[in-house]
């Protein structure tokens, strides 16, 4: 295999940037089907090995030491020898993976690396000088397909079958939730409990007939400010002066809020004051405010109860927000923990009950 052909191909494996670059020819040729290592019936070759390691090292800044290559290259190759025992295990569970489920990406793949050159002539141009044929690359991209599909079937079936038998008790979850329950994510926003009168200026004036609006605002705020000194309380003011109508009913009850609900100069006067004190006048597009806070609520640790926003994962896609309580999401990640165990020890007795051999031929390092 020469050089050219065993990065195109790389590329497919690692469905990464294809690279093409120039090396000696019979050098590479004459290594290029080494065997690493045995697994029962499969072997793993040099080229296998190394194009992995490739996928996890290309781009690595600053470029890893010889040291930290060689560590690459052992976890490649163990992660190599585990996937295929997993195929193997789904091939002896009698798992299989059909044209229909394969094809439609195959054809994706090869679309995938034509794309990367600039016209379909170059494409063509560079599997003529690989020495490759559209049905040799179709090939070998299925055959990788069937076994990333394998390997996935086998795994998810294997975790269905663990999960079954996976629990998490509640002692568990409260030792958990006691040493890190000061995780900032885990802290309640500050908030306040605040009221509020509005004297509504129309948020479409501008110039000096917004300054004339809000001179007549001024007027009404005035006299609220002297009810209030009077010793009227805020939420009966509210009701007789305030021109929201939303809130006027139930005397300017904004309810509890954090930072992010409402106008930022609204917000800013409710985060700084005092509890019992009223603002002075804050101005906003709505008109002018008066604003008083209730309560202030300060950051807490969450109990098991309160509910927190946390990634979910999607298949195909990044994760999305979703609320659940933080009960539910420590039971969620205590059970993950033990069902990557238990995924790790099934892993692990298939290497205890397995045929491998590593070559003492094998490089180190890449």
């Amino acid at each position: 295999m020469n050089t050219g052909r065993r990065l195109l191909l790389a590329g497919v494996a690692a469905s990464l940037p294809l690279v093409v670059v120039s090396l000696p020819l019979v050098a590479r040729a004459a290594v290029a089907e080494r065997i690493v290592a045995r697994v029962n019936k499969d072997a793993i070759t040099l080229t296998e090995w190394e194009d992995a390691v490739q996928s996890v090292l290309m781009g690595k800044k600053p470029a890893p030491t010889a040291e930290e290559q060689a560590k690459v290259g052992e976890q490649v190759l163990d992660r190599l020898i585990s996937e295929r025992l997993i195929v193997q295990a789904a091939e002896d569970e009698g798992l299989k993976v059909t044209d229909s489920e394969v094809a439609p990406k195959v054809e994706e793949e090869i679309d995938a690396l034509r794309s990367r050159f600039a016209t379909p002539r170059e494409f063509d141009a560079q599997m003529r000088k690989e020495g490759i044929s559209i049905e040799d690359l179709r090939i070998r991209i299925s055959t990788r397909l069937r076994e990333q599909y394998m390997y996935f079937k086998e795994l998810g079936r294997k975790q269905r079958e663990l999960e079954a038998s996976v629990e998490v008790s509640d002692d568990e979850v409260k030792a958990y939730y006691e040493t890190h329950k000061t995780t900032p994510e885990w802290q309640t926003a500050p908030q306040v409990r605040a009221r509020h009168m509005l004297f509504a200026v129309d948020d479409t004036m501008t110039g000096d007939a917004r300054k004339a609006a809000v001179a007549a605002a001024r007027k009404k705020l005035v006299a609220a400010q002297a009810a209030l000194v009077r010793g009227e309380k805020f939420e009966n003011v509210a009701r007789s002066l305030s021109e929201d109508s939303v809130t006027r009913e139930s005397g300017g009850d904004l309810g509890t809020f954090a930072r992010g609900a409402y106008h930022a100069a609204l917000e800013k006067a409710a985060f700084s004051l005092k509890a019992g004190k009223v603002s002075a006048p804050i101005e906003t597009p709505a008109g002018l405010h008066l604003l008083v806070v209730e309560e202030i609520l300060a950051s807490r640790a969450r109990g098991l109860t309160d509910t927190m926003r946390v990634p979910a994962p999607v298949a195909g896609g990044a994760p999305e927000m979703q609320e659940m309580t933080l009960d539910k999401y420590i039971r969620t990640v205590l059970k993950n923990q033990k069902l990557s165990a238990a995924l790790q020890a099934w892993v692990d007795g298939l290497k205890a009950r397995a045929l491998i051999t590593k070559s003492v031929e094998a490089p180190q390092k890449p």
